[in-house]
């Protein structure tokens, strides 16, 4: 799971150079042909958006969350391990009630065809891929609180190696 939600989001880091890019290349065009590309502002919207749910779900599998444990820190690890895959699973429910009512959403674009200002594009696909991560993003969330309330205990800690002389 962790390496395809690295993998996804190694897909998002190449969107964000191509935004990254495709900037570049309109601000030269404006500063050299006075003519920027056309839309610019709607690919940076939409492939920004598409990014950061591409980068969510690694950073769940990680663990990278921002994690609040001013109560829990005195606690055993056994019992911060349950308090923390339980609100995995409450995050990966929440999770997956937005994209779900996020699919509405994309049927309600695809249905009135809404799009971008300047190049007219739709709006659904950019919606679809944004509603499909949303969705793995519930399933990694899931898969996290799950794994850790499983575990029954830690690996043995590993032995420190000296440092080479």
């Amino acid at each position: 799971m962790t390496r395809l939600a690295g993998f996804i989001a190694v897909l998002g880091g190449l969107v964000v150079l191509a935004i990254g890019a495709m900037v570049g290349t309109s601000v030269l065009l404006r500063w050299l042909a006075g003519q920027p590309i056309p839309g610019d502002f709607e690919f940076v919207q939409m492939g920004t958006a598409i990014a950061v749910f591409a980068f969510l779900p690694f950073c769940q599998a990680r663990r990278g969350n921002i994690i609040v444990d001013s109560f829990t820190a005195r606690l055993p690890l056994r019992a911060r391990r349950v308090i923390d895959g339980a609100w995995d699973l409450v995050y990966a429910g929440a999770i997956g009630v937005i994209a779900w009512c996020m699919i509405a959403g994309v049927r309600e674009n695809m249905a009135n065809g809404t799009s971008t200002m300047v190049l007219q594009l739709p709006l659904w696909p950019a919606f679809a891929i944004a509603t499909a991560l949303m969705a793995f993003l519930a399933v990694v969330a899931a898969w996290s609180g799950i794994t850790l309330l499983r575990r029954r205990r830690d690996p043995p800690p590993q032995p420190r190696q000296a440092p080479p002389a």
